[in-house]
C-alpha cells in the first residue's frame, strides 16, 4: 500500500483524541486514550505525512530537534506534535505541566528524570537526576509518574529519531518553571544546564 493511499498518523490521532475527550474524562482517563489513539494509528498503518518528516537535507541541523505543532484542537485543548530530532539534539530540562502521552516513530532516544528538590516561586527550580530510560522505535510513554513530569530527552542513537506527542494544551503559550529557569544538584558549574528552559 503506498503512503497516499493511508490515512494520516497525525490526523487519525487526533480524531480518535476527539471521540475520546468528547466523554467527560480524568487526567488517567485522558492519557489513556491518548496512548489508544497512537498505537491504534500504528497499528492501522497510518503514514506519517511527508510535510511533518521534512526531508531536505539543508534543513537537517546537526545535534538541532524540531517540532512541527500538526494539529491544534481548540474545543478539547489538546495539541498533536511531530518532533525531528537529529543525532545529539537535546532538550532544555522542562516540564509540561498537563497530560502528555508520546510515541516513539524511529530511532532512539534517552529521557533523563528528574525530582524536584525545591521549588521556590523567586528562584530557579533545584532538581537532581532521578532516572533515565531508553525508549525505542514502537514503544509509547506517558507522564503518568510524578517522577517524570521533569525531565529532559536527547537523542543517543546514530540516525535521526521521530516522534509523535500529544499534549493536553498548547505549550507554546507558556514557559516552564515560570522562567524562573532550573538549577541541577552537584551540576550547577556545567554549562549544560545553565539555559533557562524553553519548549
Amino acid at each position: 500500500m503506498s503512503s497516499g493511499s493511508r490515512s494520516c498518523l497525525t490526523a487519525s490521532v487526533a480524531d480518535s483524541l476527539r471521540s475520546a475527550c468528547a466523554r467527560d474524562l480524568d487526567f488517567a482517563g485522558r492519557i489513556v486514550s491518548g496512548r489508544h489513539a497512537i498505537s491504534k494509528a500504528i497499528v492501522d498503518g497510518c503514514d506519517l505525512d511527508a510535510m511533518w518528516r521534512e526531508s531536505d537535507p539543508e534543513k537537517r541541523l546537526p545535534g538541532r530537534y524540531r517540532r512541527h505543532q500538526a494539529v491544534t484542537d481548540e474545543r478539547f485543548g489538546f495539541t498533536v506534535v511531530v518532533l525531528l530530532w537529529e543525532p545529539g539534539a537535546v532538550t532544555p530540562i522542562h516540564d509540561h505541566d498537563t497530560w502528555c502521552v508520546f510515541g516513539l516513530l524511529e530511532g532512539t532516544l534517552e529521557v533523563t528524570n528528574y525530582q524536584v528538590l525545591a521549588d521556590e516561586a523567586d528562584k530557579p527550580l533545584l532538581v537532581k537526576e532521578w532516572s533515565r530510560e531508553l525508549l525505542r522505535e514502537g514503544l509509547t510513554g506517558d507522564n503518568r509518574a510524578a517522577d517524570t513530569e521533569v525531565h529532559r530527552v536527547r537523542n543517543v542513537g546514530e540516525r535521526r529519531a521521530i516522534s509523535l506527542h500529544v499534549y493536553g494544551s498548547d505549550l507554546t503559550r507558556r514557559k516552564p518553571f515560570a522562567g524562573r529557569g532550573v538549577r541541577v544538584e552537584g551540576k550547577a558549574m556545567c554549562q549544560a544546564f545553565l539555559d533557562q528552559p524553553v519548549y
